[in-house]
């Protein structure tokens, strides 16, 4: 199948947006926009998302790293881009809180979820991973920032 006819028949999919970050304060923080999130099973509650294997930081997905998944509101497209561009100025700048655990998150994002990794799968160009929820950290009103044929949309 040609490349430029999957990718425009997938963007007719609307998907929402999320930022997965991790690390610490000690080693670092790391983190990059995911549209390839979604979730897997009510019992044991769990999520998966999708890496791009080039991702500069695959490594770091190690089995029990806790992940924070952000889910972005429409106020954050900026952010957003922001950690879909270069990885040396994803933090610059950025306004953040830690949890209890010193995992990054974004206080203005819909909800954030900590979870555990449990499970990874490489497949084609990207690495699956699988996690266990832990905790709901942050909730937020608002709307949702969503991605429909290769622009941002909101509701």
């Amino acid at each position: 199948m040609d490349k430029k006819e999957f990718i425009k028949t997938v963007s007719k999919f609307i998907t929402g947006i999320t930022i997965v970050t991790l690390g610490d304060s000690k080693k670092g923080f790391y983190g990059c926009t995911i549209n390839s999130f979604t979730s897997l099973s009510l019992n044991p509650p769990q999520i998966l998302f999708c890496v791009d294997i080039r991702n500069s930081f695959i490594k770091e997905f190690k089995k029990k790293t806790l992940v924070n998944i952000n889910i972005l509101s429409d106020r954050q497209e900026d952010i957003s881009n922001k950690f879909a561009s270069s990885p040396e100025l994803r933090w610059k700048n950025t306004k953040f809180k830690v949890s209890k655990n010193d995992i990054p998150f974004f206080k203005d994002s819909l909800v954030v979820i900590e979870t555990e990794i449990e499970k990874k799968i490489f497949s084609g160009d990207h690495l699956i991973i699988i996690c266990g929820l832990r905790e709901i950290i942050h909730l937020k009103k608002g709307n949702p920032l969503v991605y429909f044929e290769g622009k941002y949309l909101s509701f």
